[in-house]
């Protein structure tokens, strides 16, 4: 999940940062967003019920089913949660772009990169993005 965000937060920048060398750029701590904000909190909570849940339907339906039935349904049941969790990840990342581009709007800055990727320079926008995030 947090590959995926990174990328798209660096895919973003790119397109976004061409205009000008001394265009103003925001940093975010995505470790920060990903441990403080309230939505990823939710999701991974969220995710947690969700797997526990199919878990216990898995173990409930496979009980004396013969090893091809009880095959069929490990691979339904993964394959619902796979949907799960593609369903949360755009939803953080969609809440997370939203965020950023409004937080980029609001500072009037070019581009919002990844913290841990820039050396220095670059205001910090993780709390306006934490606080953002819904």
């Amino acid at each position: 999940m947090k590959k995926l965000l990174v990328l798209v937060v660096v895919v973003m920048a790119a397109f976004s940062f061409g205009c000008g060398r001394n265009a103003a750029f925001g940093v975010v701590d995505m470790t920060k967003v990903q441990s403080e904000s309230q939505v990823f909190k939710d999701t991974a909570k969220n995710m947690q019920d969700q797997a526990k849940l199919l878990q216990d339907e898995m173990q409930k339906e496979t009980t004396g089913k013969s090893q091809e039935e009880a095959q069929k349904i490990v691979q339904e049941k993964s394959a619902k949660m796979q949907a799960l969790q593609s369903a949360a990840q755009n939803k953080l990342k969609q809440s997370f772009e939203t965020a950023a581009a409004s937080v980029a709007q609001e500072k009037k800055l070019s581009a919002i990169l990844i913290k841990e990727a820039v050396p220095q320079g670059g205001t910090d926008v993780t709390e306006d993005i934490i606080k953002k995030m819904q």
